[in-house]
């Protein structure tokens, strides 16, 4: 055995180490792609659902509203509902705004209804967040009217309520959630 035979040469070990810099430099790119495209189809995935979320509770919210508690306009909506289980520990009936917030928030305030003259202080507002990133949210409302069809108006107030509540919200992103129509269960009419 001769001595060129025994091992590598210094221009075969510093190849090799090259050859496995470049192969682990991929791996790296790959792993970090990987993981960047997971948890974005992890955020794309939860945005429906959250939305889907949000859309079922403010249906259940403008079903139970109470007759001649809804103020509507176009960019904001109040009125006195029983809340769904699990709505921030409030139970029975709240006072309930829903309008956008000045940072692109959808927000729901909600504080318990006073029944009677109020004996305490009332309890802090309950602010909830209930989807990020909107642009414009409009509202309008199914009215009955006078010898003719209900017609859709970007107001309401009355001793009843509206026939149906819609909801319409663009993204910032540019697109539109599909229309929220709810249907008050007691109308009052």
């Amino acid at each position: 055995m001769t001595r060129r035979e025994a091992g590598y040469t210094l221009l075969e070990m510093l190849v090799a180490l090259v050859v496995f810099g470049l192969v682990m430099a991929g791996l790296a790119q790959s792993w970090r792609f990987g993981l960047a495209a997971w948890s974005g189809s992890e955020r794309h995935i939860a945005g429906p659902q959250d939305m889907a979320a949000v859309d079922t509770a403010l249906r259940d919210m403008i079903a139970q509203a109470v007759p001649g508690s809804m103020t509507g306009r176009i960019g904001g909506l109040a009125f006195t509902t029983r809340l769904p289980q699990g709505a921030g520990g409030l139970r029975g009936l709240a006072d309930i705004a829903i309008q956008p917030g000045a940072d692109g928030t959808l927000m729901l305030s909600a504080t318990p209804h006073a029944a009677g003259i109020p004996l305490r202080p009332a309890p802090p507002l309950a602010l909830e967040t209930l989807a990020a990133g909107v642009e414009e949210m409009r509202l309008s409302y199914l009215t009955p009217q006078d010898g003719a069809p209900p017609a859709w108006s970007s107001k309401w107030s009355g001793q009843g309520l509206p026939l149906l509540v819609r909801i319409h919200l663009r993204f910032a992103d540019g697109h539109d959630w599909p229309d929220l129509i709810a249907a008050p269960v007691n109308t009052g009419q």
